[in-house]
C-alpha cells in the first residue's frame, strides 16, 4: 500500500491532545509537553516541511460509546500513515483518507521520548521492544478541581481517537487514559485481533482475547523510527507495533478525582507497521 505523502502543516492542524476541552493545564512543563505537536509543525514548516510517506498497514477496530455521534462497533482501515519527528518525540498520524485532520477520522499516537524505547547499545540501553508499555495523559493535566499528583513514572506514549469525519456536527476526540470504569452494557467489549496484543509483544501469531479486558490502555513496540530527517537503513526507518486501549472523556470523573475512573467511551484494538520516508508535503493549496 503506497501511503500519500502528508504535509508538516497539515500534520499541525487540529491536534487532538489540545481539544480536551475543560481540563486544566496548571503548569508551564505540561503546557510544553502538551504544545510539542504544533510547536514541531511550526518549525518543520518554517524549517524542514517534511514527513513520513513511506509503505504502511495497519487495523484499528473496537466499540465506541461517543453520545450523539457512535454506538457500537467500529472499525477504521488506515490508508494514510504520517510521521513528525521533534527532538525527543514522535507524532503518529494514522488516518483514513489522506484529508486534513479536521475532516478525517483517525488515531494520533504521540511517543514523548523515543530513545527509551528504541534500545541503544552505545548507551547499554536495552529499549522496551516487545514491553507493554501504559497509555495515559499527562498526570499535569486534570479536569478542573482535580489536584496534580506526583507520579514517578511519566506516561512515555498517549493516544488520541478523533472523528471529525463521522461526527462533523460536534469536535469529537476521545483520548486513551490509564483506566477505565466498564460499565455493565456491553459498550466497552472490543473482539478478538491477531497480532494486536501488548502483553505478548505483539506477537503476529497470538490473539488478543475478546471482551471487556482489563480497562487498562497498553502499547507495545517492535521497531520505533530513529526519528532523524536523513534516512538511514530501513530498519532505522520502521514503525511498527500493537495497542489494546480504553478511550474515556477524562472530565467524566467524580469531583475532586477521588471516585472510579472515567467510563468507558470506547475500547479499541490495533496493529501498524510504515516506514518513514522524507519527501516533498503534499500543498492544500496552489
Amino acid at each position: 500500500m503506497t501511503v500519500t505523502a502528508c504535509s508538516a502543516a497539515d500534520a499541525s492542524r487540529a491536534h487532538p491532545d489540545a481539544a480536551v476541552v475543560g481540563l486544566v493545564v496548571r503548569s508551564a512543563v505540561v503546557r510544553r509537553t502538551l504544545s510539542i505537536l504544533p510547536l514541531a509543525a511550526l518549525l518543520l514548516v518554517i524549517i524542514v516541511p517534511s514527513c513520513s510517506q513511506g509503505e504502511g498497514e495497519g487495523r484499528i477496530t473496537g466499540t465506541l460509546n461517543v453520545p450523539d455521534c457512535w454506538s457500537g462497533g467500529f472499525e477504521l482501515s488506515p490508508d494514510f500513515f504520517g510521521a513528525v519527528p521533534y527532538r525527543e518525540g514522535l507524532q503518529l498520524r494514522i488516518q483514513s483518507g489522506s484529508d486534513f485532520q479536521n475532516f478525517s477520522d483517525g488515531v494520533s499516537i504521540l511517543l514523548y521520548d523515543i530513545d527509551k524505547i528504541r534500545p541503544d547499545p552505545a548507551a547499554s540501553s536495552p529499549g522496551m521492544y516487545g514491553q507493554p508499555i501504559k497509555v495515559t495523559l499527562p498526570p499535569e493535566v486534570t479536569p478542573p478541581g482535580v489536584p496534580i499528583e506526583a507520579k514517578p513514572d511519566a506516561p512515555l506514549v498517549g493516544l488520541t481517537l478523533y472523528l471529525q469525519k463521522s461526527c462533523r456536527i460536534q469536535n469529537v476526540t476521545l483520548h486513551a487514559v490509564e483506566e477505565v470504569t466498564i460499565p455493565d452494557d456491553g459498550s466497552c467489549t472490543a473482539g478478538a485481533v491477531v497480532g494486536a496484543d501488548p502483553t505478548q509483544g505483539c506477537s503476529p501469531t497470538a490473539e488478543s482475547p475478546a471482551g471487556a479486558g482489563s480497562g487498562k490502555s497498553l502499547i507495545a513496540f517492535t521497531s520505533v523510527a530513529n526519528g532523524k530527517l536523513d534516512e538511514e537503513t530501513a530498519a532505522q526507518r520502521l514503525t511498527a507495533g500493537c495497542f489494546d486501549v480504553y478511550l474515556a472523556d477524562p472530565r467524566e470523573v467524580a469531583p475532586g478525582g477521588l471516585g472510579p475512573p472515567p467510563r468507558c467511551r470506547g475500547h479499541l484494538k490495533g496493529s501498524f507497521s510504515f516506514f518513514f520516508e522524507r519527501g516533498r508535503p503534499a500543498q492544500p493549496f496552489p
